[in-house]
C-alpha cells in the first residue's frame, strides 16, 4: 500500500452529500425532460430516509475485503443508498449496494486478466497526478484485480467505477478511478471523482 503524505482535502459530512446529490438529481431530470436519446443518470433518486442497517452492513462488508472503506464513501452510502447489483448493472448505470461491491478480480475477472496480461506501470512522478495535468494513461495493472467496483458509469461492462485500496491518502481516503478502454481518470478521493463526474 502506498500512503501520499497529502492529505485528500475530504471534510464533507452527510448533510453534504446529501445536499450534492438533490442538487445533481434536480439537475439531470431537468436535462433527460424530453431526451429518448439519453441513456440510464447516474444520480436516479433524491436522498431517503437512513438506513438503521447500513453500518453493520459496511463493516461485514469490509470484513469480507479485507479494507477500510473511505470516509467519503461511506458518507456516500449513507446519503444514496444505491441499491445496484453487479448483474443488474452489466450493460447499464449506477452504483452497487454495500452488500454488492468486490474486487475486479472477481467481478470481472476477463478484465482482470486482460489488464495482467497488458502490464501498465507508472513511476509515482507521473502516476500522482490529480487534475488537468493527469495523463489518462498512466495506470498501474497491478492494482487492477483488487481495485473494488463501486459502480458502472457507462453502458459496457468496463466503464467501472473503482477504489483503489493500494493508494491512501494521509487521512484516510482511497485513490478512486473511471476506468474505461482508452484510459483512466484518477482522483485523490472518491468525493473529488464524484464532484468531477457531476460537471
Amino acid at each position: 500500500m502506498t500512503t501520499k503524505a497529502r492529505d485528500s482535502g475530504y471534510a464533507g459530512t452527510l448533510v453534504h452529500w446529501r445536499d450534492f446529490l438533490s442538487c445533481w438529481n434536480r439537475e439531470a431530470k431537468q436535462t433527460r425532460q424530453g431526451r429518448a436519446d439519453l441513456g440510464p443518470a447516474l444520480i436516479v433518486k433524491d436522498p431517503d430516509n437512513p438506513d438503521v442497517s447500513l453500518s453493520s452492513r459496511i463493516q461485514a462488508r469490509e470484513r469480507a475485503l479485507g479494507v477500510e472503506l473511505p470516509r467519503s464513501y461511506v458518507h456516500f452510502l449513507a446519503a444514496a443508498h444505491p441499491e445496484g447489483t453487479w448483474s443488474g448493472l452489466a450493460r447499464s448505470t449506477g452504483f452497487l449496494s454495500v452488500d454488492a461491491i468486490d474486487t475486479v478480480g472477481r467481478l470481472d475477472p476477463e478484465g482482470a486478466r486482460i489488464a495482467q496480461a497488458h502490464a501498465l506501470d507508472t513511476d509515482d512522478e507521473m502516476y500522482f497526478v490529480y487534475g488537468v495535468n493527469q495523463d489518462d494513461a498512466t495506470m498501474r495493472s497491478r492494482y487492477l484485480a483488487d481495485a473494488i467496483v463501486v459502480g458502472k458509469y457507462g453502458d459496457s461492462l468496463y466503464e467501472q467505477i473503482v477504489l483503489f485500496p493500494q493508494v491512501r491518502t494521509s487521512d484516510g481516503e482511497m485513490e478512486a478511478a473511471l476506468l474505461g478502454w482508452a484510459g483512466t481518470f484518477r482522483a485523490p478521493s472518491f468525493a473529488e471523482l464524484m464532484r468531477q463526474l457531476s460537471y
